[in-house]
């Protein structure tokens, strides 16, 4: 038997023993009630909700922890993100105020038990909102054995805090690309930042190119995004731009916009389409093979002084 055959053997055997791993493992239907929170608070104040856990009858027995965390995004998606505590330093966190009463809960098949979030509002809090996630998912066996098979259920808290100043602004972090081919189709994707103090929903992104002179070219929208964005959280938006361009410099402008058209952020940049870019490349170029024939040729020159004076 050849080496090779050896590997390919052991390859599959692996793959087997992985397989066989996850067939083990029971598979949850895990069902959450109370999915959403979303308040009105006063400083001071404190309020309950309830949240609903349960399975289906043909499922094993499970335990689910029910953990309080931070609010984050993904930048890619802007789905949301639970965050361990170290990792939330937002000034708009709600996590260190809520709390869970029973932070795990056992449930036979079919069964649904009920917990209570509880949110004590400090009576210093003041203006826009506040957020948190809880987090419902398989608790990990203490005899270090695979947990069940589940989707982690994560419960969106969104606080607004009554009397107020609630500020909606936002921030273009970044916008690519500065250079594209000619005549091609090509995305743009422009990084949106909450920089405000309050949560949003629908946020839209717009791109147009103009020419030298100010003519617009092109132009693309995006949907209205579907997820809020948190204070402090990014997420990008990618508009696709199918008309190619002809050769030359551009200015490219993005905004950032909410539903009902209010502008949060706008950020303008130039972008080459073909040689330009290339053309300012091989200028440095130029000058760099100049300065240092200049440094070659001084160094000749007293070379050949030295070989005088000698």
């Amino acid at each position: 038997m050849t080496w090779n055959t050896q590997s390919r053997l052991c390859l599959i055997a692996l793959a087997f023993l992985v397989a066989g791993a996850v067939l083990a493992a029971p598979t949850l239907a895990l069902k959450v009630e109370g999915a959403r929170i979303a308040l009105d608070v006063e400083p001071g104040m404190t309020y309950t909700s309830r949240i609903g856990i349960s399975t289906e009858s043909g499922d094993p027995e499970a335990t689910f922890a029910i953990d309080v965390m931070g609010f984050g995004q993904s930048t890619a998606e802007g789905n949301y993100i639970a965050l361990v505590a170290s990792d939330d330093t937002s000034l708009y966190s709600a996590r260190p105020f809520t709390t869970i009463d029973n932070p795990t809960v056992h449930l036979k098949p079919g069964e649904q038990a009920d917990v209570t979030a509880t949110i004590t509002v400090p009576s210093d809090t003041s203006n826009g909102g506040r957020y948190a996630i809880i987090l419902v998912h398989p608790a990990t066996p203490e005899s270090g054995a695979p947990a069940a098979f589940a989707t982690a259920v994560a419960i969106p808290v969104f606080l607004t805090v009554k009397g107020g100043t609630v500020t909606e602004t936002g921030e273009i972090i970044s916008l690519t690309p500065d250079a594209v081919d000619p005549a091609k189709p090509f995305e743009v994707v422009a990084t949106c930042r909450n920089s405000g103090n309050h949560h949003y929903y629908g946020t839209m992104s717009s791109v147009t190119i103009a020419d030298a002179n100010g003519k617009e070219i092109a132009s693309a929208t995006t949907d209205p995004f579907i997820r809020a964005i948190v204070p402090g959280e990014s997420v990008n938006f990618t508009m696709s731009v199918k008309a190619g361009l002809a050769q030359g410099t551009y200015q490219m402008t993005a905004s950032m916009k909410t539903r009902d058209g209010k502008v949060l952020a706008e950020k303008t940049i130039p972008l080459s389409v073909g040689n330009p870019r290339v053309a300012r490349s091989a200028s440095g170029f130029g000058v760099l093979v100049a300065v240092s024939g200049m440094v070659l040729a001084s160094s000749g020159v007293l070379w050949c002084r030295r070989r005088e004076k000698k």
